[in-house]
């Protein structure tokens, strides 16, 4: 499966833990939602990753997330 486009990124804190949601599409069209906890790693003994939160929406409740989201994210915290 190929990723085609990234349409919407959402930081959701649950908890303690911040939860980053790519919403995308892949090379049919379809919508999928990515979800990734990692934010920052390091590489070496001086170098280090860092996700580009620049452009990310950050959510402080799950209400605010489209409805399709919000379904999905309850299962997945089941």
């Amino acid at each position: 499966m190929k990723i085609s486009s990234i349409e919407a990124k959402y930081l959701v804190k649950i908890g303690r833990n911040e939860l980053i949601i790519h919403q995308a599409r892949n090379e049919r069209g379809e919508k999928i939602y990515i979800f990734q906890t990692l934010k920052n790693i390091k590489l070496g003994e001086s170098e280090e990753w860092n996700e580009d939160l620049n452009n990310v929406q950050t959510i402080d409740s799950r209400d605010k997330l489209p409805d399709d989201l919000k379904r999905i994210l309850r299962n997945v915290l089941k």
